[in-house]
């Protein structure tokens, strides 16, 4: 049984699933405070308040691996600090028009395949291959190496869990990566 924070936070670091989850349900309440606060100072911003909740528990699982006992801070407060950070630098990045990109995307999901795969004339076809590849060198052009690995193996018709196997990684790292290629 864990006894305080800091094992806690030890044990999280370590990988320990079920401690990262509970510092997750432990820390969902300010999330959702401080989402709920953000979303009315960026009401113009075009986002909603997933997208602020999506920053926040990146920066909680941020504060949760760089965190050190010696640092003469709690980690409650160290967390909250972070997460304030994250949001605000979230809203400085729309307000510069650097989400922009993200928030005019074209959802990719499971269907793609299916329309992709429709009888087609062998030069439309060619044609749409060779967009498709151009679409998909513009998008690895701006991810990171580990946003790539996931970006691969989703366009092969891998589940986040089959990935997060495959790539020996945490489901919900999975999930952000490809949050973040959207």
């Amino acid at each position: 049984m864990i006894e305080n924070d800091y094992e806690l936070i030890h044990s999280a670091q370590e990988g320990n699933e079920d401690a990262i989850n509970y510092i997750y349900k432990k820390y969902k309440p300010i999330i959702i405070k401080k989402s709920n606060n953000a979303i009315i100072k960026a009401t113009n911003l075009g986002i909603e308040i997933n997208d602020i909740m999506q920053e926040c528990y990146i920066a909680l699982k941020e504060a949760i691996d760089s965190f050190k006992e010696q640092d003469e801070t709690t980690f409650y407060t160290f967390a909250n600090l972070c997460i304030d950070r994250q949001i605000l630098s979230y809203i400085k990045r729309l307000k510069a028009g650097k989400g922009r990109i993200l928030n005019e995307a074209i959802f990719i999901d499971e269907n793609l395949e299916n329309i992709l795969t429709t009888s087609i004339d062998t030069e439309d076809e060619m044609i749409i291959n060779e967009q498709e590849e151009n679409i998909i060198e513009r998008i690895m052009q701006e991810l990171s190496q580990s946003e790539i690995e996931v970006f691969k193996l989703k366009l092969k018709g891998y589940s986040y869990e089959e990935i997060s196997k495959k790539l020996n990684k945490d489901h919900k790292a999975i999930y952000n990566s490809f949050q973040r290629i959207k």
